[in-house]
């Protein structure tokens, strides 16, 4: 399966305790009609919103319809051994990379990554090219990628920094391998 996640990598010490309540309020200042949903039912709690301990949470368009466009998982490179594997891949993969610049300069701030916010598109948002939700994801991502000093990673793009400037392009070869959904490098199957 390939990675099709966008993510942002941030390096900022305090990158992991981003409250939901900072991504909520760009995206309303942006006109978005959004709210998040961290439970099975209803909207997120005001105190949900101010917490900076977080794992999930699923981004609700509210009009015309109600339905999720995206869901944004937070890992902390500290907590887990499946992002440290994650991670280093990653930074394998960017320095085979033949812009030698942009390798050095990606392959820097990942080393220094302590959070990685990952966003999967749902399929409400997938089903539309001309849905609104697909600026409320830029508007996201860069909000994200400014707060925990990040850059932004779109599979087929590449790296960027908060503003969208391009970094380190894609170079198809690097990120093409059969990965889980996490990026990880799967295990092939035993006869």
């Amino acid at each position: 399966m390939e990675d099709n996640l966008l993510r942002v990598y941030g390096i900022e010490p305090g990158s992991d305790g981003l409250p939901l309540r900072t991504i909520l309020g760009a995206l309303r200042t942006a006109g978005y009609p959004v709210a998040f949903l961290t439970g099975i039912a209803g909207e997120t709690t005001d105190e949900e919103l101010d917490a900076d301990a977080w794992d999930a949470a699923f981004i609700r368009w509210n009009e015309p319809q109600i339905h999720e466009i995206a869901l944004i998982e937070r890992d902390l490179v500290a907590d887990s051994e499946e992002t440290r594997i994650y991670l280093s891949q990653t930074i394998q993969s960017v320095m085979n990379h033949a812009d030698l610049v942009g390798q050095t300069i990606v392959a820097n701030h990942l080393r220094k990554t302590v959070s990685i916010y990952s966003v999967q598109i749902l399929p409400a948002l997938l089903e539309s090219d001309d849905h609104d939700g697909w600026a409320a994801l830029d508007v996201a991502l860069r909000c994200i990628a400014a707060q925990v000093d990040g850059l932004i990673y779109v599979p087929g793009e590449g790296f960027c920094d908060c503003d969208g400037e391009l970094i380190l392009a894609d170079d198809e070869d690097l990120f093409d391998s059969e990965t889980d959904e996490f990026g990880l490098e799967e295990e092939p199957e035993q006869a």
